[in-house]
């Protein structure tokens, strides 16, 4: 373990954890008759069947009916509120691998290719200063204590580029409750299994043991092979030999995954999530996805994370497309494209029977796009954050233009979110009414975020002054600190600042709060563009943004 890593582990040893898991009840089905949503529907259903001027009934969480031009609904949805979406409805987006609790930090400055994801996260001084010990000292109940908020920043990232399920959110303490905002894979009651998230590989007896009984709760998301290094494939040895590999295990990143390593993930039933914006950033290489086509392995598409990656799947579908059309010769086709965000993962975590698609049965998960290219495939790719109209997760509309979401949500309960030219604003539903979570409304939740990324010592002593055991704690890592010893009064600002800077090296750097979309983050296209390990053909990633 680094010495950095030491430090915040012993320091969150002597915190005092004071958020517990919040339970949540789900309201009874109601009487409502439900939302019809009118516009292009794209199923994506085996035979690919597109209508134009199509009927979406929703009641009580899922589909009740699609009806094509011509084709009418149930007689249950004559009472049904319409709402003419003017847009392209189609599955929501699922993310299947990233880490949402971290989606407040920046795209990393990268400088160097590296071999591995061991070698930036247990060896790279940079990486501790600027992610490990901010992020400790944001989350941790010791000291800002905003885990939860930033958690939910994540959901709040997901909703406003189309995702409506995401895997890898914190569970504990929670950002949301079961049945609130994006469904997390670990929480979510789709399949018959919740999904596990292990991030490191066992490395005695005790961890393999764990990922064993991990994989018999659900499917086990485990990162896998992630970087250059010869020692990666000796990791997918590794699983194997110790039975993990097989239609329990979704394996994130693979960049170092053989040929044959694929094939005989895809022999047994395994799949992979791609990240190839994140591999090309940190390593100069991404997995090979020809060779997972060729074996027939089941291939999702995921951003990875904020501090490397897109700021969500609908970013991530813009990269592959490059590296589709640059790299592999338009080995897959848009629909497959599409699929990776869609239909593939929902097939990885065992929801394909109720998610994934638009039919009746389905849970009502679904994004509404603009309409800027004919063919709706391309279109969901080449689509913005600007393109989004609505979001609905469970058939609760929680995101989308404020004129859209006015009538398909006439409760007045969304918050502005985010703003686009010519007076185009989105709004979001930001609350879990009805849970033990506390209400956390987007503007204070930003500025709760940037106070803590800017290491305030006012903020943090007002975080606090209230708790005896956080104080006693940072009393005692003061007594640490050169020339310490204990304060003769009350714990002041002055105090708060020495210990962060002496036991943490904090703030090592301005950190500016990552926007929730692509359009507002200037330095999240500047660092892209700086980075040197990225081919060529990535460096037109902003184009799909410019000219909007």
């Amino acid at each position: 373990m680094r010495r950095g890593s030491a430090l915040a582990a012993s320091l969150a040893a002597s915190a005092v954890v004071a958020v517990a898991a919040a339970g949540f009840v789900p309201s009874p089905a109601r009487s409502d008759p439900g939302v019809v949503l009118t516009g292009k529907v794209v199923t994506l259903n085996d035979a690919g069947d597109v209508w134009p001027d199509a009927r979406l009934w929703i009641r009580a969480g899922r589909i009740e009916a699609v009806a094509e031009a011509g084709r009418a609904l149930p007689a249950g949805a004559r009472s049904a509120r319409v709402v003419d979406t003017g847009g392209v409805i189609y599955p929501g987006l699922i993310d299947l691998h990233n880490h949402p609790e971290h989606a407040a930090f920046p795209l990393l400055p990268v400088r160097k290719a590296y071999k591995d994801r061991y070698e930036w996260r247990f060896y790279d001084d940079d990486y501790e200063r600027r992610i490990t010990n901010p992020w400790f000292v944001l989350s941790s109940p010791g000291f800002y204590d905003l885990g939860a908020e930033a958690a939910r920043y994540g959901e709040y990232k997901a909703l406003a580029g189309g995702t409506t399920a995401v895997q890898g959110a914190s569970v504990d303490p929670p950002s949301s409750a079961p049945g609130c905002l994006v469904r997390n894979a670990e929480t979510a009651e789709v399949g018959p299994r919740r999904a596990v998230s292990r991030v490191d590989i066992g490395r005695d007896a005790v961890e393999w043991a764990d990922l064993a009984r991990a994989q018999k709760d659900g499917p086990l998301v485990l990162h896998l092979a992630e970087g250059t290094g010869p020692r990666m494939a000796d990791e997918y040895e590794a699983v194997k030999r110790s039975g993990l590999v097989g239609p329990g295990l979704i394996a994130v990143q693979g960049v170092g995954l053989t040929a044959e390593q694929l094939k005989d993930m895809a022999a047994r039933g395994a799949a992979l999530v791609w990240s190839p914006l994140s591999n090309f950033l940190l390593y100069g290489r991404t997995a090979d996805v020809a060779a997972a086509k060729a074996a027939g392995l089941g291939i999702s598409l995921a951003p990875d994370w904020a501090p490397s990656g897109s700021k969500s799947v609908l970013g991530e579908l813009k990269v592959a497309d490059l590296v589709n059309e640059h790299r592999l010769k338009g080995l897959f086709t848009d629909r497959e494209l599409v699929d990776m965000v869609t239909r593939n993962p929902a097939r990885a975590l065992g929801w394909d029977r109720r998610a994934g698609r638009l039919a009746r049965g389905y849970v009502a998960d679904l994004v509404v796009m603009d309409e800027r290219n004919g063919d709706p495939y391309r279109n969901l790719i080449e689509a913005t954050e600007e393109d989004v109209r609505l979001v609905s997760v469970r058939g609760e509309m929680l995101y989308g233009d404020q004129p859209v979401m006015a009538k398909a949500r006439p409760a007045s309960d969304a918050e502005p979110a985010a703003r686009f030219g010519a007076g185009r604003t989105k709004v979001m539903v930001v609350d879990c009414p009805g849970t033990a979570l506390p209400p956390m409304p987007l503007a204070e939740t930003r500025a709760r975020l940037q106070r803590a990324l800017d290491v305030d010592p006012e903020f943090l002593l007002e975080r606090v002054r209230s708790k005896p055991r956080s104080v006693e704690l940072i009393l005692a890592e003061l007594a640490r600190c050169p020339g310490g010893g204990s304060p003769t009064g009350p714990l002041t600002a002055q105090d708060v600042e020495r210990v962060l800077r002496c036991r943490l090296g904090l703030p090592f750097e301005k950190t500016t709060l990552s926007p929730l979309t692509t359009h507002e983050d200037s330095e999240w296209t500047a660092r892209l563009l700086a980075n040197p390990n990225i081919p060529a053909y990535l460096r037109a990633l902003p184009d799909y943004y410019e000219g909007r």
